[in-house]
């Protein structure tokens, strides 16, 4: 147990550093608030990894006399690892940023991400936990033919993962849509007032006119644009609608909606016409815990505003609009794969993924939630629009393909990047490393 603590632990470190600024910012206090946050989500994860260490430990065979009786013990070790961490992800998700999802960087290779259709990310990891256990026999046994098992699995999810990708057929619902994202890459810090407020509305209002004019069907806006509750009569709101009314589309946009005589404040989705109207609203039902709702009495400062805390939609229903039934994704719901399952039963055509990912615009995060927005298109086979402030932007099409993507400013038709996929690979690659430590600690214990 005590190997499964210093893994765990010190992948924690390297998972949550990151929490050290981020949450300093987040609330306004010291750097040492952000030390304590980081250092107690990477204990967490220590006590995850020192229980499923214990319990591999338990069926784990070193000396075997067949082969079949170590590719059979070898599987098992990787379904109770795969199990492990389905469970945690389902267990955690009102705090997805402690996640572990170790066959998570196969999502970023075209290929292997189109496993997911047909297990999802738990395939993945179950996977990528049996290549390495067997890597690590092949060092421990010296029998070339483990070595051989691990490049044949990985061959067979690049192989398979090709044939579907090339089988699969795009299934448009309705007639096509043209859509524009926004997004202004504000600083959540930065603050509304007399000073600044202006030249943030202008710089609104000309993202506005330069969406408009591509004449999209939607114009998709980030999470809590609208740095305020809604109202019908908000200048703001109004100023914007205006601008793109002679085209006629449908704005997706994130403000917050306060229901005050239950004394409610929603983090929320509207879809307003040009006619300032109201055509339906999403409110979020995945809440962060600690940050959107308390986690006991504990609530982050920053959240708490007129005695209003957030509270969770009551609805998963997709909403309708002239193309299909648009399915939401607010922020962290991007990472439930079970959000968009949900969706997807209730008839969902497409997804719209709304995030604001101000607060971690210079770590790993807003790439994690970029690739989970493709993982949720490719598992339930639903094209997704990406609206992420300070964060990548994108439309992903059902088969995985990245039709556009960008981190800056308004509307996006770039290709797929290299530099992001390299990260991503690069880690995935530590971590096999780590595997190969275990495997190695098994044996000789």
């Amino acid at each position: 147990m005590a190997i499964g603590f210093i893994f765990g632990f010190g992948i924690g470190i390297g998972m949550f550093s990151w929490m050290i600024q981020g949450v300093s910012h987040y609330t306004g206090n010291s750097s040492l608030y952000g030390v304590c946050v980081c250092i107690i989500s990477s204990i967490f994860l220590g006590l995850y990894f020192s229980i499923l260490f214990w319990v591999i430990r338990m069926i784990w065979v070193t000396k075997v006399e067949s082969n079949s009786t170590l590719f059979l013990n070898r599987i098992c070790v990787a379904a109770i690892w795969a199990i492990s961490e389905f469970v945690l992800a389902f267990v955690l998700q009102s705090f997805p940023l402690h996640y572990f999802r170790i066959g998570f960087p196969f999502v970023t290779n075209l290929y292997t991400i189109q496993l997911t259709s047909l297990g999802g990310l738990v395939l993945l990891s179950f996977l990528t936990v049996l290549i390495n256990l067997f890597i690590a026999d092949f060092f421990i046994q010296k029998k070339k033919i483990y070595l051989g098992c691990s490049f044949l699995i990985l061959a067979l999810m690049f192989v398979s993962g090709y044939i579907i990708f090339n089988t699969y057929t795009l299934d448009p619902v309705g007639k096509s849509f043209r859509v524009a994202i926004v997004s202004d890459n504000t600083n959540p810090e930065t603050k509304w007032n007399s000073e600044n407020g202006n030249t943030l509305a202008n710089n609104y209002f000309q993202l506005c006119k330069d969406a408009a004019a591509l004449r999209p069907d939607f114009i998709i806006w980030p999470e809590t644009t609208i740095p305020w509750t809604y109202n019908v009569n908000d200048e703001l709101l109004k100023e914007i609608i205006k601008i793109s009314s002679s085209g006629n589309p449908i704005h997706v946009i994130g403000i917050n909606n306060q229901d005050s005589i239950g004394k409610k404040l929603y983090n929320s989705i509207f879809y307003i016409d040009n006619q300032n109207k109201v055509n339906g609203i999403y409110n979020k039902q995945i809440l962060l815990k600690g940050i959107e709702e308390p986690l006991g009495k504990f609530l982050v400062p920053f959240l708490t505003q007129e005695g209003f805390v957030l509270s969770k939609g009551e609805s998963n229903q997709p909403i309708q609009t002239s193309f299909g039934k648009a399915g939401n994704l607010i922020c962290n719901e991007v990472v439930v794969e079970n959000s968009g399952v949900e969706q997807v039963e209730n008839g969902a055509n497409f997804f719209f993924n709304l995030s604001n990912d101000g607060w971690f615009k210079d770590n790993y995060i807003s790439d994690l939630h970029f690739y989970y927005a493709r993982l949720q298109a490719v598992e339930n086979r639903k094209d997704i629009c990406v609206a992420n402030n300070c964060g990548v932007n994108a439309i992903i099409n059902s088969d995985g393909v990245i039709v556009s993507e960008k981190k800056k400013l308004v509307i996006h038709w770039f290709l797929e990047s290299f530099n992001q996929i390299a990260i991503c690979q690069y880690l995935q690659n530590i971590l096999y490393f780590f595997l190969c430590l275990l495997s190695f600690s098994y044996y000789y214990i």
